[in-house]
């Protein structure tokens, strides 16, 4: 009976461990999704600044005008 605890035991905390460190890894893939996000929102607007179109950034970028217009309306330029 003992080894069967011993088992059981090892194998539970084999478990939390993996959940621990999925959790760990989704952490750190939601720093990097932030992140991402950040610094596409700062070149959309700078293309913006420089004169890059609406229809180009949205092809360029796959996100719809909508997102595009909101993102360049929090940083004070006003889309066309």
């Amino acid at each position: 009976m003992a080894q069967d605890l011993a088992s059981a035991t090892a194998a539970y905390r084999s478990a939390q461990s993996a959940v621990d460190a999925a959790k760990a890894q989704v952490r750190t893939s939601q720093d990097a999704l932030r992140q991402a996000r950040r610094d596409l929102g700062e070149a959309i607007v700078a293309e913006a600044r420089a004169g890059t179109r609406m229809r180009d950034l949205v092809a360029a970028t796959g996100l719809s005008r909508e997102w595009i217009r909101t993102l360049l309306r929090q940083a004070g330029v006003e889309p066309d």
